[in-house]
Formats: C-alpha cells, structure tokens, sequence
C-alpha cells in the first residue's frame, strides 16, 4: 500500500514537472515567433526609409545660375525636382567666380537654366563645356525680346549688346515663361501645364499693379547704378536718363568725362533721386548726390535680398522707386 501511494506521488511530480517543461518549450516558441515578427517589423521599417530616401535622391536636379530666376524655377517644378541656386544669393551674379563644388553642381544637373547675354561672366567656360558635352541647357535670353544698345568704346569704336536685365520686367518674364514650362516638363518628366497657369496669373497680377504705381507718378526718370533698368523702364512708360556705370556689367568703369556729363543729365532733367546697388560705388554715388543736392536709394536688383519670392522683391522694388521719385 505504502509502495502504490509512493509511485501515484512520484507519477505526479514527473506530471508536473513534464508539463512545466512543455510550457517552457511553448514559451520560448512563442518568443521566438514575437522577436522574429519584431525583427521583420524593423526590418520593413528599414526598408521603407530607405526606399523613401531612394525616391528622394532620385528627383532629377534643376541648376539654375542665380536667385531671382530660381525662384521662378521653384514655383514651376515645386517638389518635382531639386532647384539648386549657383550663385549665393547677395553675390554680383557679374562678377561670381564658381568654385569646384558649383561646377559638380552644374554637371550634375538634368537642367541649367541661365540668364545667358553674357551676364553670367564667370560661369560662361563652365556652361560652355557643359553645352560641348552634351549637357541641357535653357538660356532665358534666347526667349524674349532682346533689348539691344549701341555703345562706344574709349577708341571710338561701335558695338551692340544684348541687355541681360531681363528679369526686372514681369512682362518680359511672361515671355520666356512657356518655353521654360516645356524645359523643365521635359527635364521633370512632370506635367507642369497647372504651375505655369498659377503662376503666369501672378505675373499678370504684378504687371497689372506695377503699372498702377508707376502710371501715380507725375514722372519717372531714373538714374541707376549701371545700365540695368532699360526693361523696366521701356515697359512701364519711364525714361533712363543715365547710369553711374553706363555699362550692363558691373566690371566696367566710368570715367570722368562720363560722370560729368550724367551730372548735367541730372540737373537738366530735375531727378530727384539716383538709385544704385550691387557692384555700384556707394562713396560715387553719395558724392554725385551731395554735389546735387539728390537723394541716393539703394536698390535690390540682382538678388532677392530677404524677399521670400520674385513677386514680393519686384513690389519693394517698385515701390522704392515710386517712394524716391514721388
């Protein structure tokens, strides 16, 4: 009897101790299962990451050689492509020099889109050997109306030059603007035809209200850093009476004669404010100013100095010029 309890008692611990071990095993299974579901789980999340940076890095590049025309740029793609601004804005577009960094950034791009008319002085061998290897460019100034001038050298000697200012009249923006759209859809794969209707009713907007502001005025005769305002101006109806450096480009010099004589256009004409920017001398102008008894306004012309886009720096602009003049 006491043998026969002894063995049930013994079955019953080996029982016991079977089952534990069983839940042991079903335990340890379970995790298992749990921590290999979590590794998947984080492994998916790896993977969708990567996959988004992948799509990421794959929006084709847009280069676009100064600020004022990238901007543009950017309204038209948005998050269809990367716009990338060569020149840092604030820097003479004139004068820039590219470093080794901004060249990899123009050969890497599906798109340059430039000023072209020879503004981009120090960009145009860089550009050029892009163009010779079969790179994509699209110049602005092949799609508007060029405003032409004929200037003398110091022998006397007679040229003509496309005026590369083409930016300062929305007008003037609105023509290229199609062509441009057709570029970057080509470049982006994307249709931008929505964009370009957006944005060309802005620019019509600011045409229509640049005109308004400017019509206010009795007159509008302007006296700029250096030739910068003939679009502007053949547009909207006013009259460049002279620029402190009569040149397109801010490389260039005035001489003596040439500032005496933009001093008598001053007194004849009655201006009552010079207006300069990049690239102009600040201490020429205040002297010019003084002697006249004028004000001297500085101007943002080349670049959108803070302005969160061209619509808004075109109005300061404008707007400047209407408080100087009125």
């Amino acid at each position: 009897m006491i043998l026969i309890i002894a063995s049930v008692v013994h079955m019953r611990k080996t029982n016991k101790l079977v089952s534990a071990f069983i839940a042991l095993v079903i335990f340890a299974s379970c995790s298992s299962a749990s921590d290999a579901t979590s590794d998947s789980t984080s492994n998916n999340e790896s993977i969708i990451e990567t996959t988004s940076d992948s799509v990421v890095a794959e929006l084709p590049a847009i280069a676009v050689t100064y600020s004022l025309i990238g901007d543009i740029v950017s309204q038209l793609v948005g998050d269809k492509a990367k716009v990338k601004v060569v020149v840092p804005d604030g820097q003479d577009p004139h004068e820039f020099q590219p470093s080794a960094k901004d060249i990899e950034i123009i050969n890497n791009a599906a798109l340059v889109v430039s000023n072209g008319l020879e503004f981009e002085e120090g960009l145009e061998e860089v550009l050029e050997t892009f163009a010779d290897s079969g790179g994509n460019i699209f110049m602005v100034g092949k799609h508007i109306t060029v405003r032409k001038i004929e200037d003398g050298d110091e022998h006397g000697d007679k040229h003509t030059g496309g005026d590369p200012h083409l930016w300062l009249s929305p007008a003037t923006m609105l023509e290229m603007l199609p062509a441009l759209t057709s570029a970057l859809s080509e470049a982006t794969g994307a249709d931008l035809s929505a964009e370009a209707t957006i944005l060309t009713k802005k620019l019509q907007d600011l045409d229509q209200e640049i005109e308004s502001i400017i019509n206010s005025l009795g007159e509008c005769n302007l006296v700029s850093g250096h030739d910068e305002m003939g679009y502007f101006a053949d547009h909207y109806g006013c009259k460049v009476i002279g620029a402190i450096i009569p040149s397109f480009t801010t490389t260039s010099e005035a001489t003596a004669g040439e500032l005496a004589d933009l001093k008598e256009l001053i007194q004849q004409y009655k201006v009552p404010a010079i207006f300069t920017g990049l690239g102009t001398s600040p201490d020429v102008a205040d002297q010019l100013a003084g002697e006249l008894g004028v004000k001297a306004v500085t101007l943002s012309t080349h670049y959108l100095d803070g302005a969160t886009n061209y619509q808004e720096f075109i109005l300061k602009m404008v707007n400047q010029i209407a408080e100087a003049l009125g």
